[in-house]
């Protein structure tokens, strides 16, 4: 670069579009830093020490946050920039940079008054104000491009009247003509017809799916929207990236029965939640289940308290069972045995029994549901296609040696051999033949294994009133700023009829959201940290859109005159003198 880079990234909060922006001068530029820093290509990332003395060598970053736990993350992650702890509308921009020096400015207002998150609550004109105050900054700093991004629903920004607000989009439309009276092109989605184009971070290397509206403009080019990346049905791109891919598989939370016994301010989940689990349980389980799913969804926190409190041994589970009549748990003695033996596990008599453990809780005894001991060896079974009519629970699964392989047709989805396998976490759920050697058994994050069992699948539940179970092979949905997915690991063989359960890390939320595993997070709290990583931008998705339009070279209506001729008095030519009369 012969020249440094100048960025100005108003609302940086974390650094979501930092960091893209950072990770899309690596991709442009990573021979050449590379050589100037002695780093091996793939030594390369936004956060080692050797690339902050690069970049600030050669990039010119103006990061701009009045929430002082984001301007601490950003300013321990990109040390080589310039911070400024204030509000956008307190400073005079060409007092934080020079006036047609900036090559991107980037930034996202606030969304919380656009959306319709807010359920159509009046707000006022002045809570819309940092668009404004954006376009305050573009007036005075001309920067060459610009990034912006908000919620889809900016472009139906409209006034308020009655105390409600339109809807209508037409303080938007004047926004944007705002920027194209300063001098800009503006992107304008064809499909959408609309400016702007909304895009989903999936599409772009995240395991999340969020959609959001980005603004692209201009003064040089005719900025379009970046191709995606990823693409499940393109066989030339890497599939989208799940849920799974940034879930600490070494933890997989505690007993739904037992988690708030050692800490008692661990309450028992709501039987809201409880009724999200039992669908998860219905949505990715076996039907067998369905008895599970159901004392699940009925149970609430006081039934969970009784619960807990009259835990019968074993020994008297049968007699207690001929002499009540409401559910109750078992404590079953003895420890976990190895998975390469047979495994002792307790069986329920009644039809429809589900085998439970035996070095833990036992599930729900109804009255009539006598206890016996029994052992299983690991088997393969084949599992038929689904049927028609009764969906995922259709056709169940059988023994290859009770009978001949069904009808084969010219599908591929006619039938799969199912066999008790190794879950290796630390590699996003894969799995391994129980015949082949273990691998590596590591400490660290993921270094777990355990038997996984085609009857059961573990499932996200989004933690809020109108949530609902997800797969753990999907992208992540939106991550917002407060907490709102559990993981649930229901387990049936041999480690039990239960569910685990907890609420996804920091950690796991900001790999969702794209920052490295190394990126450091200030704030103090979880609710501080999550919140930053909630309000951030998709960090690959932005890398995507800083390199496009860094590199794009789309020509501009401006750069041919914009259809203007120079000289307003100069006289223009009749419509028949330049149009031949044959063409």
């Amino acid at each position: 670069m012969s020249d440094k880079l100048v960025a100005v990234d108003l609302f940086a909060g974390a650094g979501g579009l930092s960091t893209g922006l950072v990770k899309a001068i690596i991709d442009t530029h990573a021979d050449t830093i590379a050589r100037e820093t002695g780093l091996e290509v793939d030594q390369i990332t936004p956060n080692h020490g050797r690339v902050h003395w690069w970049l600030g060598e050669n990039v010119e970053l103006h990061a701009v946050n009045h929430w002082e736990p984001a301007i601490a993350t950003h300013e321990q992650n990109h040390p080589w920039a310039e911070h400024y702890h204030a509000k956008i509308e307190e400073l005079h921009p060409p007092d934080v940079v020079e006036p047609g020096d900036v090559d991107l400015l980037v930034g996202g207002p606030s969304c919380t008054h656009y959306s319709r998150a807010r359920g159509g609550k009046p707000v006022s004109e002045q809570k819309r104000a940092s668009g404004w105050h954006v376009l305050h900054w573009v007036e005075l700093l001309q920067p060459e491009h610009l990034v912006l991004e908000n919620v889809p629903e900016f472009r139906d920004w409209g006034p308020i009247v009655d105390g409600q607000p339109t809807r209508d989009g037409s303080i938007f439309r004047r926004w944007v003509g705002m920027l194209e009276a300063l001098g800009y092109s503006v992107l304008y989605d064809d499909d959408d017809e609309a400016y702007g184009s909304i895009l989903n971070a999936a599409d772009f290397g995240e395991a999340q799916s969020r959609t959001r509206l980005f603004i692209l403009a201009s003064k040089s080019i005719c900025p379009t929207a970046p191709e995606p990346t990823h693409d499940d049905a393109d066989p030339d791109k890497p599939d989208r990236r799940t849920a799974a891919d940034i879930i600490d598989w070494s933890d997989l939370g505690t007993s739904l029965w037992t988690r708030d016994l050692e800490n008692p301010r661990v309450q028992p989940l709501a039987k809201s939640t409880m009724a999200r689990i039992a669908e998860g349980v219905r949505r990715h389980c076996d039907g067998r289940l369905e008895g599970l799913a159901d004392a699940l969804e009925e149970i609430g926190k006081d039934e969970l308290r009784d619960l807990r409190e009259n835990v019968v041994p074993a020994e008297y589970a049968a007699t207690v069972a001929e002499v009540v009549d409401h559910p109750f748990l078992v404590r079953v003695p003895g420890g976990r045995t190895a998975f390469t033996t047979p495994e002792a596990f307790c069986l329920r008599q009644q039809s429809g029994g589900v085998p439970a453990p035996t070095d833990g809780p036992l599930p729900t005894v109804a009255k009539k549901g006598a206890i016996g001991m029994a052992t299983a060896e690991t088997r393969s079974l084949v599992m038929p296609r689904n049927g028609p009519r009764r969906g995922i629970h259709s056709n169940p699964l059988y023994d290859p040696e009770d009978r001949p392989l069904h009808t084969v047709t010219a599908k591929n989805t006619d039938g799969y051999l199912v066999s008790p396998s190794i879950l290796h976490y630390s590699h996003g759920g894969s799995l391994r033949d129980i015949d082949d050697p273990m691998p590596t058994i590591a400490t660290e994050k993921g270094g777990a294994f355990a038997l996984s069992n085609p009857i059961v699948a573990p499932f996200l539940d989004e933690h809020y009133g109108n949530g609902r179970a997800q797969p753990v092979d999907a992208p992540l949905p939106t991550v917002t700023k407060k907490e709102r997915f559990a993981l649930c690991m229901p387990e049936v063989f041999p480690y039990g009829l239960d569910v685990r359960y907890r609420m996804l890390e920091p950690d796991e939320l900001k790999q969702a959201q794209g920052f490295p595993a190394e990126y450091e997070l200030a704030g103090g709290t979880k609710k501080s940290v999550t919140a930053q990583i909630g309000n951030a931008v998709p960090v690959n998705l932005a890398r995507a859109l800083c390199r496009h339009l860094l590199v794009d070279e789309t020509p501009s209506l401006s750069q041919f005159g914009g259809g203007v001729t120079a000289d307003p008095d100069a006289e223009v030519p009749a419509y028949s003198e330049v149009i031949e009369s044959d063409d």
